[in-house]
């Protein structure tokens, strides 16, 4: 009976070794990736923050067209959505995918995204939807189109770089 035991034993704690051999490899293939790829920040003239992500040198850099096309989003933004908007993630660029985060007052926070995963996509908790609630999630859904313009052109440029 003792000798059953120990099969049951070993046969688990090969399991386990296994196991643990497994996370070893996925965790450092998961930090090797994240040390490839590096983040330039930097600042609009709305101090909307940018960070581009990229494994590539030459594509964390962002052209004065581009940083003039995201600071007229922004105006464009204020003007036809909401003045009261705070950008605080700002704009975090990608290879395949531009994404802006900001909120409106204290009652919900908003994420456009273009490329992967495109979209408005809405976070707020227990928001009560009256007329002007109801108003500025409809701006922001026509907003959408403005948005994925003007980075769908940058997503574009970053490829066929």
């Amino acid at each position: 009976m003792s000798n059953k035991q120990n099969l049951g034993y070993d046969g688990i704690k090969m399991m386990l070794n296994t196991i643990r051999s497994i996370n070893e490899n996925t965790s450092s293939k998961k930090t090797l990736k994240e040390e490839e790829e590096k983040v330039n920040n930097l600042v609009l003239n709305n101090n909307v923050e940018i960070k581009v992500h990229s494994t590539d040198q030459a594509d964390l850099e962002i052209t004065e067209q581009e940083k003039a096309s995201l600071n007229q989003l922004i105006e464009n933004f204020k003007t036809q959505v909401s003045e009261l908007a705070q950008f605080e993630e700002g704009f975090n660029v990608y290879a395949d995918s531009v994404r802006l985060d900001g909120s409106i007052g204290d009652d919900f926070g908003f994420v456009y995204i273009a490329g992967n995963d495109r979209g408005l996509y809405l976070n707020a908790d227990m928001l009560k939807i009256d007329d002007e609630v109801a108003i500025i999630i409809e701006k922001l859904n026509k907003f959408q189109h403005t948005y994925e313009d003007v980075v769908n052109e940058m997503i574009s440029s970053r490829k066929t770089n």
